[in-house]
């Protein structure tokens, strides 16, 4: 019994230190990632500010967007809905023409989606070789071609909506 409490102790004070300078090594790496953290890269000073405008622009930009695209995919659901409905009831044929006309719009402005998505993704994989090459002057204008891009998918989507609209309208005639 005595034999069992002098080995729980003597592994007890074992451990002790070794948590103690487990902690003092972990608090010397924190201080070093957080002074490595705080300088800053002499050459991306001069353009911080116009990269951080940048990403914002690029942020509100993908949340005006990404909003958008919800309500697009919510349209989708009560579109698929609607034509399983017109199915049952029998009542799809005689709407055949006006769905047509409108399944023709919205593949063309998808297309028109595509091949921005395309560009979109392509700056983006130059912005991140920019930034890991530090070539900031590029990445500058590299952000603001994402900006542009972004801006310009704003309307498409924003005509796709509509259309999808016309379509669960004359669907629900």
């Amino acid at each position: 019994m005595i034999k069992k409490h002098i080995l729980g102790a003597l592994a007890l004070s074992m451990l002790i230190p070794l948590s103690v300078g487990a902690q003092t090594l972990t608090t010397k790496s924190d201080t070093k990632a957080a002074t490595s953290t705080t300088q800053k890269d002499p050459a991306r000073v001069p353009y911080a500010s116009q990269i951080k405008l940048g990403k914002q622009t690029i942020k509100t930009n993908n949340k005006t967007n990404q909003t958008i695209k919800s309500a697009i995919k919510g349209k989708l659901v009560q579109v698929k809905t609607l034509i399983a409905q017109d199915k049952t009831n029998k009542t799809l044929k005689t709407k055949k023409d006006a769905l047509k006309a409108q399944r023709t719009l919205i593949k063309a402005d998808k297309t028109a989606l595509k091949s921005i998505n395309v560009k979109l993704v392509a700056d983006k994989k130059i912005a991140k070789t920019d930034v890991t090459n530090k070539n900031y002057a590029a990445l500058v204008s590299d952000l603001n071609n994402i900006a542009s891009l972004q801006t310009s998918e704003t309307p498409i989507l924003q005509k796709l909506s509509s259309d999808l609209d016309t379509l669960i309208s004359s669907l629900s005639k």
